[in-house]
């Protein structure tokens, strides 16, 4: 296999360095590309070299989780609770959608890193403080991860998990497979054929999604309160 680039020479080699270039893998051609041969051929280098910089494959796994919770910051510590806890989730999925094919690779990175425990910090005290209870407090928490991975792992028509060469192909048969069911059966799901396999409106997608759970944690704390008297 020929490098991608055909600048990338053993001198460019860092940990920092492979682990973008996983991450270019992952998107381009699905998460079964990525192997410790595959990255070395993308330098041109041998697997060995890269064995200087990430130990195996797990690790380097692990490395692209915290490379897309790196630069995952809070958002300004002003205005309302539920408008502080949108911005956590935005800036989530501002960052995972950067490579939505490694977006699951987060979730156990993120009480492993200082940018991920940072975030989940600040969102349990900004949750504590509005009147959640603790556990409640990190169950939205989490919901709020959850949240952001799947709308970006599960943005209709994406296709993410497969060689970019194939996405189209798999978002056409899905298409013509949805549209050639029985009519008398699922007339509905025939005519939504379009919503459900494409996504013409990425911005709509997550603000729909990300407005779901922020109106879910706002009711569930209207509740909390109201059992408090």
């Amino acid at each position: 296999m020929t490098p991608r680039s055909a600048t990338a020479t053993k001198s460019d080699l860092s940990r920092a360095a492979i682990v973008e270039r996983a991450l270019t893998v992952m998107d381009d051609d699905g998460p079964d590309a990525v192997t410790i041969r595959r990255i070395a051929q993308e330098f041109g280098v041998t697997p060995m070299a890269l064995y200087w910089h990430v130990a195996n494959k797990d690790e380097l796994l692990a490395a692209m989780g915290d490379a897309l919770l790196a630069d995952v910051a809070p958002p300004p510590a002003t205005g309302a609770w539920h408008v502080q806890l949108r911005g956590v989730v935005d800036n989530l999925i501002a960052s995972l959608s950067q490579h939505p094919a490694a977006a699951g690779l987060v979730f156990p990175r993120i009480l492993a890193t200082e940018s991920g425990l940072r975030i989940t910090e600040f969102t349990l005290a900004l949750l504590e403080d509005a009147g959640f209870a603790r556990k409640q407090a990190a169950d939205l928490a989490r919901m709020g991860l959850q949240t952001a991975m799947m709308l970006v792992t599960q943005l209709p028509g994406a296709e993410n998990q497969a060689a970019a060469e194939e996405r189209d192909r798999l978002q056409a048969e899905k298409r013509a497979h949805v549209e050639s069911l029985p009519n008398d059966l699922y007339p509905r799901v025939r005519a939504a054929a379009v919503d459900l396999t494409d996504c013409d409106d990425e911005a709509a997608y997550y603000a729909f999604g990300v407005d779901l759970y922020i109106e879910g944690a706002q009711a569930q704390l209207r509740r909390v309160k109201r059992a408090a008297g």
